[in-house]
């Protein structure tokens, strides 16, 4: 239940106020940003809200049951400190959204209205839209272990315990010709296998796109060249001279896990659990 300070109220009653609206953004990186409706910067909650930010949370649609509200927020990139560098890299992907009804006169009379989390996000040359959702969006995630005959465990993890670390897993390299918009070549590697890094990972060392890492949908070796392709686009285009480190990939199988990894011992899947085909066979006569 929605608890509204006494002065407020009496505000209301009155018919005459002095509101606005407030949201707060706290991306999953812990920076948090505040903004207003307001003429002027308000100052409460240890934070600046700044004025005249170009945000504008459109309108929210709330409905019952297990069913999450969900709204449309849009804003001007140059205006309001959300900058297009950053949605790319998603700083903003689930960030946790706050919607306040603040007394401008006195910022200590405020009520929460609404609170959620940013969804898809998406910018154009000069601004953004963002949906918003409301916390009933969290029972459609998975949470735990779900159970199958393939490995859950990402390949190096504290759970896998594989060090990836250095050759043959790991091998540094520059992109010496673009294929496509996500794909590229390097002078090849002499891989142990043909699939060697295909599930694998690309982490780039300089350039525009230093300290991201994608994932490689498809590798196969040309002659002279490795070819990979990323199962998305980087955040900036792929450069030729862009040096990059590839880790090989992992299918989750256990025959992955046994004779490339020699890790059996921390497979993280179940091979021998019943498929569907156990559950919907029938009796069967012994001879």
């Amino acid at each position: 239940m929605r608890t509204i300070p006494q002065g407020l109220q009496d505000n209301l009653d009155s018919g005459a106020t002095t509101l606005c609206w407030c949201w707060k953004i706290i991306r999953n990186d812990g920076v948090v940003f505040g903004f207003t409706e307001h003429d002027e910067n308000l100052q409460f909650d240890n934070l600046l809200w700044v004025a005249s930010a170009g945000l504008n949370p459109g309108v929210l649609e709330s409905a019952t049951g297990f069913t999450p509200d969900t709204g449309l927020a849009t804003g001007a990139l140059t205006l309001s400190g959300i900058s297009a560098d950053d949605i790319d890299k998603g700083k903003y992907d689930q960030a946790a959204i706050e919607i306040w009804r603040v007394d401008w006169q006195d910022t200590a009379l405020r009520v929460g209205i609404w609170s959620g989390e940013i969804g898809d996000i998406t910018r154009t040359e000069h601004g953004f839209e963002a949906e918003i959702a409301g916390p009933a969006r969290r029972l459609g995630r998975n949470f735990g272990r779900v159970f199958s005959k393939l490995c859950d465990a990402e390949l190096g993890d504290t759970r896998c315990t594989k060090d990836v670390s250095a050759v043959p897993f790991l091998r540094a390299t520059t992109i010496t010709r673009l294929v496509g918009s996500a794909q590229f070549a390097v002078l090849a590697l002499n891989a142990p296998d043909t699939d060697w890094f295909s599930e694998g990972t690309v982490q780039w060392v300089d350039g525009e796109n230093v300290g991201q890492t994608h994932r490689i949908s498809q590798y196969f070796q040309d002659g002279a060249e490795d070819v990979f392709t990323l199962a998305e686009l980087p955040v900036r285009p792929i450069a030729v001279g862009d040096a990059i480190s590839v880790v090989s990939g992992c299918n989750k199988s256990i025959d992955h896990c046994v004779d490339r990894f020699s890790n059996i011992l921390n497979f993280r899947g179940c091979p021998f659990m019943p498929g569907n085909d156990s559950i919907i066979a029938g009796p069967t006569e012994i001879q």
